[in-house]
């Protein structure tokens, strides 16, 4: 295995055609808009394949239900997980951390 393989990070945006743009632009693989089975069919080659990923989605894609995306946040390690807002609803943007942090401080 070469130097660049043993190191390559697939970098990967799913989400809306708004954002999904921008991330292209800048080099990202892209997902437009999955449903559930194209989310998962992504998630599963990437745990399959033991990939090395950094893989960000716009909070939205939450909502599709995908028990490999529980997977890949508990596991951590090979595949770095991260969440974006809307374009639509930047305001209603919250991480798992927000919770997290509530708990720690009482708030």
């Amino acid at each position: 295995m070469s130097d660049t393989t043993a190191h390559r990070v697939r970098k990967i945006f799913v989400g809306s055609h708004a954002l999904t743009d921008g991330f292209r632009l800048i080099g990202f693989e892209t997902l437009t808009e999955p449903d559930s089975g194209k989310m998962d069919e992504l998630l599963s080659q990437l745990l399959q394949e033991r990939e090395r990923a950094l893989l960000i989605i716009e909070q939205s894609m939450n909502q599709l239900g995908s028990k490999l995306l529980d997977q890949i946040r508990s596991e951590g390690g090979r595949i770095v997980l991260s969440e974006v807002p809307s374009l639509h609803d930047p305001e209603e943007f919250h991480s798992d951390l927000d919770g997290q942090l509530k708990k720690l401080t009482g708030g």
